[in-house]
């Protein structure tokens, strides 16, 4: 195999990204390895919400940079991505999430991004199955949307090879190739590919290549899921989707069906050496988990949302996400090992802030300055860290169940 200016290990939403970004900064010869096919293991599975206000201003800044990705690649491909911008409604009850989102509107408008506030009735009024109680806050971003993260990752990827990028599907890496602390490119399947940068984008499989190489990253692969509701003339494809933090809950709309998540009390974690290559068939937990936590968050959800024992539940979608014990991104330089970068811990907005890391990593690829402050993603903000242990991966899964936004 011949040598690459810049190796991407992983072909999901972010792998894909940054060899988009690299394409377009002309970063000589980008290549991108995937063990299977592009997208086809988590980033498929990923309700794709593209919310815009975060409390982190740099996270609003990553999201806001996928929007402009998007309307980018449009004119390259020269074919819609789909986006469905129906706007979103956060929505808080307790006191202490009015605070939270008064900050969350605080940080949105020190970025300019759109916002209003609407009466309980207003909000009910867009959203006929959503029941609010009064004194209820509601901020709504008018222009938010989500996305099919599978056709946003094939769109990367497509940009990417059209600017030059080589992507190469059904190639599995090996190992990650290392002498006098500086990498010197990867072993896959097919032989060796020589390279000064890799970037380990490996997404629930980052973990372990580093492992191989005496890092600990710091991330575990922790289940998450959603449910789907049959068919009803409640839900309409125009409803914005809709996070409820009281509910530890997030919702939006199937065509006329509706998508809602639930962030269980107990996350479930999953040793990645245990992981295949292939995930379409590993059970994740227990088949008993689905109904257990679909009854535990029925209290919690049922006042927000009262017909949907009426309505039933036709699917369960459970897969796999990247989790730090911080909740937030893993991102940037390899301490040690000079030309390794890694993207990874997604922690469940992967698909919203691609656009961003896939910028900001590839302008480090490049040796420039990324556009965004990553600090607060630094890969050793732990110290060392043992992501095979028992313990790491609790604390990450408590991550995910500590989580309340969408």
């Amino acid at each position: 195999m011949k040598g690459a200016d810049v190796i991407i290990i992983g072909g999901g939403i972010l792998g894909c990204a940054i060899a988009y970004s690299l394409s377009r900064m002309k970063a000589g010869r980008v290549v991108l390895l995937e063990s299977r096919l592009l997208a086809e293991a988590n980033t498929s599975r990923a309700a794709g919400l593209l919310t815009q206000a975060r409390t982190l201003p740099v996270l609003c800044s990553l999201v806001l940079e996928t929007y402009l990705a998007v309307q980018q690649i449009e004119e390259t491909l020269g074919e819609s991505l789909e986006l469905r911008k129906v706007g979103s409604l956060h929505v808080a009850v307790a006191e202490q999430e009015h605070e939270k989102l008064k900050k969350l509107a605080e940080t949105a408008a020190g970025l300019d991004i759109r916002t209003e506030w609407l009466k309980p009735e207003n909000a009910m009024g867009r959203v006929p199955w959503l029941k609010l109680p009064y004194g209820a806050s509601v901020l709504f971003t008018p222009e938010d949307a989500f996305a099919d993260g599978y056709l946003l990752a094939q769109a990367y990827a497509g940009a990417a090879k059209a600017n030059g990028a080589t992507i190469l599907q059904n190639r599995a890496v090996r190992g990650i190739r290392v002498s006098n602390g500086a990498v010197k490119g990867v072993q896959t399947s097919e032989g060796d590919l020589t390279g000064s940068v890799v970037i380990d984008a490996a997404g629930v499989w980052a973990g372990l290549l580093a492992w191989d190489l005496g890092i600990g990253m710091p991330m575990a692969p922790v289940r998450s899921h959603y449910w789907i509701t049959a068919a009803d003339p409640l839900f309409d494809r125009h409803q914005p989707f809709v996070i409820l933090p009281d509910a530890r809950a997030y919702t939006r709309p199937e065509g006329n069906r509706l998508l809602f998540g639930l962030r269980e009390s107990n996350g479930v974690s999953v040793d990645p050496r245990r992981l295949p290559e292939d995930l379409s068939g590993f059970m994740i937990g227990r088949p008993e988990d689905e109904q257990e936590r679909l009854i535990e968050g029925f209290p919690l959800l049922h006042p927000f949302f009262p017909d949907l024992e009426k309505v039933g539940i036709a699917h369960y979608i459970t897969g796999l996400s990247t989790y730090t014990p911080d909740g937030l991104f893993a991102l940037g330089p390899v301490h040690g090992i000079k030309g390794f970068l890694a993207a990874t811990g997604c922690c469940g907005a992967g698909i919203a802030a691609s656009g961003g890391i896939g910028r900001a990593i590839a302008e480090m690829a490049a040796g420039l300055a990324p556009s965004y402050d990553l600090t607060p993603f630094r890969i050793d903000r732990f110290g060392p860290v043992d992501p095979m242990s028992e313990g790491f991966q609790k604390r990450c899964a408590d991550a995910r169940s500590r989580k309340v936004s969408g």
